[in-house]
């Protein structure tokens, strides 16, 4: 019984003292073995628990949403009677290699698995030989868990802090809700499968980011060089025709030109192999046939072109100008964070109810009315150009309007309108806009004959502008209202000729529609909102009729504001969209930047609604620009005619996101 003493051998110099304290030395290296890899011990059970009070001591008052993360998991552990998680007899449970496993891969969601200390944590699985080894992983998988379902849940940062154009708020999300979730679950990993957004966007910018990553492991694709530079100007050259020297002198071509199809141009064989690489063309045959010309912008990659350029939701005229270089120049990198941007975006929005909603995505400049996941009406809108760009935020559609008055914002007035006015007298009233003699209920019209102009200045004019209703108002004969703080909705306007450009943005900051009486007809019915037939209303906004009516929507129509640059294809792939703000670099400076403070934002403080019919709208709160920018004044406007969307390291580079170059000032009609 007991260990072994060994048997005493002649080789042993200093005889039966030396074997005695060998058997001892043994004996305590043995007992001293058994206590380290025995199964976790009463003493070393307490132990932990005292570690584990001390990391969760007992809270105080309700549980509330702004509670710290330390203190959710404080209450979540008391009320589990502090029993581990994650530990089991001194050794990970299966359920934390589940968790481990997924946090490592938090990248295919476009998130950093640094974030979440995987590698950390995957190390300290292993040497859980202590109760502080224990109680350290213990309380750090649960808190990295907990922050991973958040961001992957309802996004990885604050919107508005990362961007303050963005005015919305994340969807809640219930920490003590999901661990006790996660402690019940029967499979954690169908449970955490389920916490990205269940939307076919998201899961195809998923499949993006692998599909790009992969072109990136594979070296990307080339850039294409610019344009050479011009050379130095020639001498004068003579007339065509000496004899008729008021002749015109032949044209010559300037070097630098856009690269257009039939050009035979040095840089084809890289616009090939760079559409080559991401599959809008196909390479030249091997060997060349006979006579062929690799330089030649032949037909065939002229429709690539142009099939690259749709899907960058640019004019499709197979011209490289410098907008679209830019675009087929994007790195590999580029594309990566775009589509990172974009699922993170995607994060924010709520699942959709069967209910139905507007959405306008403002870097597709197109409207959807949904209902549920089923589009019921696209169209496209013209949006704020890039010096009044339109926000990102939520509202609720409570009313229309037919044959709106527009009151002229203050500053559209004294820097577009007073100037004209100033120049031509009549300018005022040939385009049927009236002065009012001040800004009350009570104010009278004024006769713009009987002010002296040449002494009116932005300083002392005291007027307010109303334009008259009409087909050449700037709202045109429709204006849907979701009362905002920033005044924003959607009109009507005049200058139906801008729908048909790709790229849409030049509103002072309110949102343009391409067919008013369709999409209030559809708002109608949707909202059921009686009264109201087709008829009735093409009547009273398409005939002589300038009544001014408001229609109160029976339910209200929720509308979402959002800006989302890349968009899904009829064949599940994704198109990118020019980031005409600015705005996906400080979305992903905050995904590489610290985690908020806050878990949640606080419900942001809805606008007062002005009473339907009898509010003026004010100008626009559209977002000033940069300082760079805000001394871009818009061109002012000419008088309207009156007329009837491989795995990669952790660590994240951050890499500016393509924009091409600003959008030229607003030539059109306000609004």
């Amino acid at each position: 019984m007991g260990l072994s003493t060994g048997a005493y051998a002649p080789s042993d110099r200093n005889g039966p003292r030396a074997v005695m304290w060998g058997r001892a030395a043994t004996t305590a290296t043995l007992l001293a073995t058994v206590l380290i890899f025995a199964p976790l011990g009463t003493a070393q059970a307490r132990d932990l628990a005292d570690l584990m009070k001390d990391r969760f001591p007992v809270t105080q008052g309700d549980a509330t949403p702004d509670d710290s993360d330390q203190t959710v998991l404080a209450r979540f552990y008391r009320a589990r009677g502090l029993k581990p998680l994650w530990v089991d007899h001194g050794e990970a449970t299966a359920t934390a290699r589940t968790a481990l496993a997924v946090l490592a891969h938090a990248d295919e969601e476009g998130l950093n698995p640094n974030d979440y200390s995987a590698a950390t944590l995957t190390g300290q699985q292993g040497h859980l030989d202590s109760p502080e080894a224990q109680a350290s992983f213990e309380s750090g998988l649960s808190l990295a868990l907990v922050h991973y379902a958040s961001d992957v849940s309802v996004g990885r940062i604050i919107p508005t802090l990362a961007d303050p154009e963005l005015v919305i708020d994340r969807p809640p999300f219930d920490r003590a809700q999901f661990l006790a979730s996660v402690a019940a679950a029967p499979d954690l990993a169908a449970l955490l499968a389920g916490l990205p957004p269940h939307r076919p966007e998201y899961a195809a910018l998923k499949a993006a980011l692998a599909h790009y990553r992969q072109m990136k492991a594979a070296g990307g694709w080339p850039t294409i060089p610019p344009a050479p530079k011009a050379p130095p100007a020639p001498p004068p050259s003579p007339a065509a025709d000496p004899a008729n020297p008021g002749a015109p002198a032949p044209k010559v071509e300037k070097a630098g030109d856009a690269l257009k199809p039939g050009m035979v141009d040095p840089r084809v064989p890289a616009l090939r192999a760079r559409l080559v690489a991401t599959g809008e063309a196909k390479p030249l045959p091997t060997p060349l046939p006979k006579g062929a010309n690799p330089e030649l912008y032949d037909d065939a990659l002229a429709a690539s072109v142009k099939e690259f350029q749709r899907r960058q939701g640019q004019e499709p005229d197979g011209a490289i100008g410098r907008r679209t270089l830019v675009e087929l120049n994007a790195t590999v990198d580029q594309r990566i964070n775009q589509i990172i941007v974009n699922m993170e975006r995607w994060r924010w929005e709520r699942e959709p109810a069967d209910q139905p909603y507007l959405v306008v995505n403002l870097a597709d400049y197109t409207l959807s009315l949904m209902r549920g996941m089923d589009v019921q009406m696209t169209m496209r809108v013209v949006v704020g150009a890039p010096f009044t760009r339109t926000p990102v935020f939520i509202g609720n559609m409570s009313y229309m309007e037919l044959n709106p008055y527009w009151y002229v914002p203050t500053k559209i007035t004294k820097e577009e309108i007073l100037p004209k006015q100033k120049k031509d007298h009549s300018y005022v009233v040939k385009n049927h806009y009236t002065l009012l003699s001040d800004w009350t209920s009570n104010a009278v019209p004024v006769d713009p004959s009987s002010i002296n102009w040449a002494t009116v200045t932005p300083h002392n004019f005291h007027w307010r502008v109303r334009q008259d209703a009409g087909n050449d108002n700037s709202l045109g004969r429709i204006k849907f209202m979701f009362p905002n703080k920033f005044d924003i909705y959607l009109h009507d306007t005049p200058s139906k000729r801008l729908f048909d450009r790709a790229v849409r943005s030049f509103s002072h900051g309110c949102i343009r529609v391409q067919d008013p009486p369709a999409l209030a007809l559809a708002i109608l019915a949707l909202t059921d909102t009686p009264g109201w037939p087709e008829e009735k209303l093409r009547a009273e906004i398409g005939g002589d009729s300038l009544k001014h009516q408001t229609i109160r929507l029976k339910n209200r129509l929720p509308v979402h504001i959002t800006y989302i640059t890349t968009v899904t294809d009829p064949n599940g792939g994704i198109d990118f969209r020019t980031d005409v703000y600015g705005r996906d670099a400080r979305v992903l400076a905050a995904l590489n930047g610290p985690r908020p403070r806050k878990p949640v934002v606080p419900a942001a403080t809805p606008a007062a609604a002005p009473t339907p019919g009898s509010a003026p709208n004010a100008a626009p709160n559209t977002v000033p620009a940069p300082a760079a920018e805000a001394s871009k004044a818009p061109e002012t406007p000419k008088p309207s005619v009156p007329g009837p969307r491989t795995a990669a390291p952790s660590a994240r580079t951050v890499t500016p996101v393509p924009a091409s170059a600003p959008v030229p000032a607003n030539t059109n009609p306000v609004r």
